[in-house]
Formats: C-alpha cells, sequence, structure tokens
C-alpha cells in the first residue's frame, strides 16, 4: 500500500496557494480568444514564440489582435494601403535616385565640386531618417508620422531643386532624404501590422514599387537632362544648366501627390497593434470593428477580452505624458527590445548585417561602378540621351525581381529563407561578373539581370 502524505499545515497551504498564484499571473496557462474559446501558452505561438522573455500580457493581446485580423481576412481597406505605402516606397526611390540621376550636372558641372559629397548626404539622410522617425513613430504612432514624411519631403526637394549654393543643396538634399528614410520604414511596418497572415507575402511583393519610381526617375532625368543640361565642365552658366533642377521640380511634384493623396483620399486607421501596446486597447478594437462593420465581416474581438489578458507592463501611451525624458526612457527601452533574448538578438543582428551590405551595394552600383568601368576602358554609352535611355530600360526590370521573389515564398521547400539564398547569392555572381562589361550591350544585359536578382 502507498503510504499517505501527511496533511499540511496552514502556513504551509497559504505558501503553495500563493506560490501557484504567482506562477499562474507571470505565466498563463492560456490566453482568451476573441471567439470565447482559449490558445495556448504564448511560448507555443510559433510565430512570437521568441518573444516569451517579454510581457505576457502585450504577446496576448497581439495573439488577440492578429486573430481579428485574419478573421477579418484581407478587404478593399488592405488593398488600398497597399498601394498606398507602394505609393511612399516608389517615392523612396525616386528621391534617392535623383540624387545620383543629377549629381554630374548638380555638383560637378554647377557648384565645380569634383568629390561625390551629395551622395554621402543623401545616404546618412537616409541612415538618420530611418532611425529618426523609426523610433519617433513608436511614441506617436504610425499615422502621424506616415503621413507628414512625403509631404515633407516634398516641400525639401522642391527646395534642393532651387538652391543657388552647393551648402545649400546638400542640407535641402539631406532633410528630403531624412524624410523618406523614416517613410520607408514606415511604409513596411504599416501594411505588416495590418496584413492577414495568409497574405504577408504582400510585403515582399510591395518591393516592386521601388522599381516603379527608379523608372520615373529615369524617364524624368531622360527628359530633362539631355536637352537642358551643359556638354562640359568650367564653361557652364545656370541657365544652361537647368535640367537638374527640372528633375528635382518634377519628382517632388510626383511625392507631394502621393503625400496629399494618404491625406485626402484614404482614412487611414492607427495600426491595433501599435494600440494596444500603448494601452489603448478601447480604440484598438473600435478599428478593428469598424473596419470589420464597412466590409460586411465578422470580427468577435472585444474590449474584454484584452482586458482579461492583463495589464502590460512592457510600454506606455507616450502622448499621455509626453516629455523629452520619457521620450528617451522609451526609446532606449525599444532598443534593448531588439537583443531581448539569443534568438531576437540574432534575428536582429544578422538584419542589420544583411542591410548594411545591401547599403554598400547599392550606393556602390548607383554611384561609383561606372567610374570604375571607365577607368577600365569601358564605353557604356556614347551620348547623354543613350546613357539615360539605357538607365531608363534598366530600372524597368527591377520592377519584376520582387513578382518573383513573392511567388517563391509560397513554395513550401523555398520559404523566405531559400529565396534570400536565392537572390542574395544571384546578384552577387552577377555584380561581379559585372566588372567585366566593356560595351552598351553588355552594360545593358548585366545590369537588368542584376537587378531583376537584387531587388
Amino acid at each position: 500500500m502507498s503510504e499517505t502524505a501527511p496533511p499540511l499545515s496552514k502556513k504551509q497551504e497559504f505558501e503553495v496557494s500563493q506560490q501557484e498564484q504567482e506562477n499562474e499571473k507571470s505565466y498563463p496557462d492560456s490566453i482568451p480568444t476573441g471567439s470565447g474559446t482559449t490558445a495556448t501558452r504564448v511560448n507555443e505561438e510559433g510565430d512570437i514564440s521568441y518573444l516569451k522573455d517579454t510581457d505576457v500580457a502585450l504577446m496576448a493581446k497581439y495573439k488577440l489582435i492578429n486573430d481579428a485580423i485574419d478573421e477579418i481576412g484581407f478587404t478593399w481597406y488592405h488593398f488600398g494601403l497597399f498601394c498606398l505605402t507602394g505609393f511612399g516606397y516608389a517615392a523612396d526611390s525616386l528621391v534617392s535616385m535623383i540624387q545620383s540621376a543629377v549629381q554630374t550636372y548638380a555638383v560637378y558641372y554647377q557648384y565645380n565640386f569634383d568629390y561625390p559629397i551629395s551622395t554621402e548626404f543623401c545616404y546618412f539622410g537616409l541612415f538618420a531618417g530611418a532611425v529618426a522617425i523609426g523610433f519617433t513613430s513608436d511614441l506617436i504612432g504610425r499615422k502621424t508620422a506616415f503621413n507628414c514624411s512625403l509631404i515633407l519631403s516634398a516641400v525639401f526637394g522642391f527646395m534642393a531643386g532651387g538652391s543657388s549654393s552647393l551648402a545649400m543643396y546638400m542640407v535641402n538634399m539631406f532633410m528630403a532624404n531624412f524624410f523618406l528614410g523614416g517613410n520607408l520604414a514606415l511604409d513596411v511596418t504599416l501594411l505588416l501590422e495590418f496584413l492577414p497572415s495568409k497574405w504577408q507575402h504582400l510585403n515582399t511583393f510591395l518591393a516592386c514599387w521601388w522599381g516603379v519610381g527608379q523608372t520615373i526617375c529615369e524617364l524624368i532625368a531622360w527628359g530633362f537632362i539631355p536637352n537642358f543640361s551643359c556638354s562640359v565642365k568650367g564653361a557652364c552658366p545656370m541657365h544652361e544648366n537647368r535640367g537638374w533642377r527640372y528633375t528635382w521640380y518634377a519628382g517632388s511634384g510626383l511625392v507631394l501627390v502621393m503625400g496629399l493623396a494618404r491625406v485626402l483620399f484614404f482614412q487611414l486607421h492607427e495600426t491595433p497593434k501599435h494600440l494596444v501596446s500603448t494601452k489603448r486597447d478601447a480604440e484598438a478594437v473600435r478599428v478593428l470593428q469598424e473596419l470589420a462593420a464597412k466590409h460586411n465581416r465578422q470580427c468577435s474581438l472585444t474590449i474584454e477580452d484584452l482586458q482579461r489578458c492583463g495589464e502590460i507592463s512592457i510600454n506606455d501611451d507616450f502622448i499621455s505624458k509626453a516629455s523629452f525624458s520619457e521620450s528617451m526612457k522609451q526609446i532606449w527601452h525599444h532598443v534593448k527590445l531588439l537583443f531581448l533574448n539569443k534568438t531576437v538578438a540574432r534575428s536582429n543582428v544578422l538584419l542589420i548585417i544583411s542591410w548594411f551590405g545591401i547599403g554598400i551595394t547599392y550606393g556602390i552600383y548607383n554611384n561609383f561602378l561606372y567610374a570604375f568601368l571607365a577607368s577600365q576602358g569601358a564605353s557604356t554609352g556614347s551620348s547623354t540621351h543613350q546613357i539615360y535611355r539605357d538607365a531608363t530600360i534598366e530600372c524597368f526590370f527591377s520592377i519584376f525581381g520582387p513578382i518573383i521573389a513573392a511567388y517563391l515564398m509560397l513554395i513550401p521547400k523555398v520559404g523566405r529563407r531559400g529565396t534570400l539564398v536565392i537572390g542574395g547569392v544571384s546578384s552577387m555572381i552577377l555584380l561581379m561578373c559585372y566588372t567585366k562589361v566593356r560595351d552598351e550591350a553588355a552594360n545593358v544585359s548585366y545590369w537588368c539581370c542584376f537587378v531583376f536578382g537584387f531587388e
């Protein structure tokens, strides 16, 4: 016979009860869902298991938001948001490409400055804007930063085109790219936080808009630069060298139209994930319920479902107590979340290294590779008209790479990792082969193949 355990004293029973309550509070066995059922522990939910060391209440709320978005499904709102963020992607590439397209006629011919300083200011502006506006959107919300970024970039783009000195040109171009860098970060974030899980491959498909923006830029430059520019450095009065200014004006005008379209013709909602992360659960539920009602879809999520998850402790509503010290506190807290545990840290470090490599490659390719080829005796274009025509053709082919990548992601044996490997390896091989280009036909052929794989 098995021996019966001795009964616990009242003190021991109280201690055991308290320990069980603490365990239940720190890591709940189940999470309520919008449909009234329960989901398993957060660390058993595949997509967010790597966040198990963070705020359990927030992760539970994210799970409910994801389920609600999946329940609603893909709607015309999501299609409109895809186009809207796509316009932003196109604007990002358009303005950043203008700097490269007009560099010879603005910096070298107009201001007699041989060092490609505009390239430095352009990419530093993109970097600073992505960091500053990216963190700002975590504090004030995605909607406000998203709506303002393109309009402000267009304003400084017009000012860059009208600059009367090199210093003014550098400052205005830096600010135009500063706001574009922030917009670039927000386009992907805003779309991803609204997409149902089965449609997240559209985030990769979004990159096709980058090629659209580049193609538009080269078309504008092709129309203005050959017809309104000096042919040699030195004897280049301002009234004979207006092509680069017209390119800035036309490009900035398109960006302004895109920015105003966001505000005037589309009812943009704040993302529910941002709302719950800043303790605004009621607003998050209202956004999802309105979206479902407008498109005749079901949404069973209620404020009670979110409240049962508990109070989040990892973040706060910045708007309700905005201050400089609180801003720095929240930003530092968000930086630490990037290295929350080994899995998250490894993932983010790899992403940073990947984008660092892409940034180096992209800058070298668009700004310095032609100089290298010319030093090796290559002749990739005999006239300004031909150079910009070829560039337009090459940029057009970059539109189709992301479309193929989005399709490859849907193949189970390829997926995201396989698509990255295919694109990375093929781009590396083509870029190395490109250094052997010596004539126009090879230049166009290799560029078209490279941008197809790279984009």
